[in-house]
């Protein structure tokens, strides 16, 4: 009786680390979404600068849409170490999720997340270097 509790107990609480893993996951999918749109506004706003002055360096609309760019890129890094902040913690759901799963189940039940990571780590030096510049990998 005591185990069945015990397994009951622990089921409860992977229903609720799932609940948090599927919504870190969504949370995810909307940072993935709005960089990828911050990038596309700041890029169509630099091309329309660009366009309607003409490229010449002595007039500020290069600059103006270099800056545009420039903080485009910036929004895109910073929504990527927060992804790589959340991929931190999604691995540590996985691994308490696994115990607990192993315990109850005799199996584990995740694993995306830290394979992604260990293939991330697994990569070659220059894509790495690429990777945390970008803010897509990171020291998490």
């Amino acid at each position: 009786m005591a185990q069945q509790n015990s397994q009951d107990h622990d089921a409860e609480i992977i229903a609720l680390l799932m609940r948090e893993y599927e919504s870190l996951r969504a949370e995810i999918a909307q940072r993935v979404t709005s960089r990828m749109q911050i990038l596309g506004f700041s890029s169509v706003i630099a091309a329309l600068v660009v366009g309607g002055g003409g490229i010449a360096f002595n007039r500020p609309s290069v600059y103006v849409a270099v800056a545009t760019l420039l903080l485009g890129v910036l929004w895109l890094r910073d929504c990527n170490q927060g992804i790589q902040r959340i991929g931190k913690h999604l691995r540590d759901v996985e691994e308490e999720v696994n115990r607990l799963a192993v315990r109850a189940y005799g199996s584990s039940a995740l694993s995306w997340e830290t394979k992604r990571h260990v293939g991330r780590q697994n990569e070659r030096p220059v894509w790495r270097l690429l990777g945390w510049l970008g803010g897509w990998t990171g020291r998490h």
